[in-house]
């Protein structure tokens, strides 16, 4: 049945989805500025040169990228938003073109994970420069990649049955726990780094959202290990919150300069609910839920406009609608009410940052400017997994 609401969502979704897959999901970046290969010489291996050019390039309201020759390419974190956008519209519809082309994507994916690994891993199509030391050459595996292509492995591994796709996620699972270095472990707890190496912070997000696609490995496996080390993950993230239900985006939180912001928490109630759902062990769900309360009060306006910050209203980045839209669809499974966040989230997006002419999302929108332009996994493919997803779980509800 059709979406219906003040916008026209699953239209939206459509012609998105159907301008991206012209363009053979290949585009521009938030953080690939030293794909252009005279920043990238112009660095000198210098790693205050190589975050100044991505900082700069990321922050510019002007598309610079293709005056600086940076070449489309495909991420392969938006190719599995990309494949879960199109297992959720199968889903939906039962049009069998739709699973064709998730099985395309999965199949890309397969193909192309990090060279020289053991386990199946992937990593950004970029350079990527932190604060030094963080550093990650193109293709190098990391934690929240890895994460995202295997939530599309179980994901189509529930819809088809296709056992390639569970083996390939119990290999990302094996990833996970054998070859991510433990920066802390207890009885209770353990964390995990975001690379091969370790890190002088823990990131709180990724611990939960590793931890949900474990707890999906061990439903679909019965291997008992995967369910305890996420119980333990899970419990690390959530011993680390604040006394108002918040959390920062690293440990210890002088460690990065993100407080709390808007789509890292949403990562994070994200995570603790898949957990509780897929383990059925509900002693988080009370955080669960005070979490989600902040989130929603302190990271989204009244009109649906994701905040940048808990501090800082603007800018306005697409990337926080649309984890508001999941996570308050997510949220909605268990308590109606959290339907019409996202469907207002939802709106709010397509009226202020979808570009019809176009077919697809602008980057973000400011206090005074508007960065008018499209990045391909940080506006396209969130934005269609995320009106997918929802539009599913409102096709589910109104049966």
């Amino acid at each position: 049945m059709p979406v219906t609401g003040k916008t026209d969502c699953d239209h939206v979704l459509r012609d998105t989805l159907t301008s991206c897959r012209e363009q053979d999901y290949a585009g521009y970046g938030k953080f690939d500025a030293l794909n252009s290969p005279v920043l990238e010489f112009l660095s000198f291996d210098n790693p205050w040169l190589r975050l100044i050019y991505i900082q700069s390039v990321m922050r510019c309201p002007f598309h610079v990228r293709p005056w600086l020759g940076v070449k489309k390419s495909r991420n392969p974190k938006g190719i599995a938003l990309f494949a879960r956008a199109y297992l959720f519209l199968y889903q939906r519809t039962g049009q069998p073109e739709y699973l064709t082309e998730a099985r395309a994507l999965l199949d890309w994916l397969l193909e192309h994970p990090s060279p020289d690994q053991k386990r199946f891993c992937w990593g950004y199509n970029f350079i990527w420069q932190e604060l030094p030391p963080f550093l990650q050459w193109r293709y190098a595996p990391n934690i929240v990649v890895t994460v995202f292509v295997g939530e599309a492995l179980v994901h189509a591994y529930r819809v088809t049955q296709d056992a390639r796709y569970l083996d390939a996620a119990c290999s990302v699972a094996e990833f996970i726990t054998t070859d991510l270095p433990v920066q802390h472990e207890t009885a209770e707890e353990r964390a995990i780094s975001y690379l091969l190496t370790e890190t002088g912070f823990i990131v709180l997000n990724v611990q939960v959202m590793s931890a949900a696609l474990l707890a999906k490995v061990w439903k679909e496996t019965g291997e008992r290990r995967l369910k305890d080390i996420a119980q333990k993950q899970v419990a690390f993230t959530i011993n680390r919150r604040t006394d108002y239900n918040a959390w920062y985006y690293t440990h210890p939180k002088g460690k990065s300069p993100i407080r709390h912001d808007n789509y890292h928490t949403g990562g994070i109630v994200d995570g603790i609910l898949e957990y509780c759902e897929e383990t059925g062990d509900d002693r988080f769900l009370s955080v669960y839920w005070d979490g989600l309360r902040y989130y929603q009060a302190h990271l989204f306006e009244a009109d649906g406009a994701p905040r940048w910050m808990n501090d800082r209203k603007y800018p306005h980045d697409v990337h926080g609608s649309a984890q508001g839209i999941i996570s308050f669809a997510k949220a909605g499974r268990h308590r109606p009410e959290y339907h019409d966040q996202a469907r207002l989230i939802a709106d709010w997006t397509i009226t202020h940052l979808y570009r019809p002419k176009t077919r697809d999302f602008r980057y973000r929108q400011g206090r005074w400017m508007t960065w008018d332009y499209s990045l391909m996994r940080w506006c396209n493919a969130w934005m269609t997994r995320a009106l997918a997803g929802w539009a599913l779980n409102e096709h589910h509800n109104s049966a």
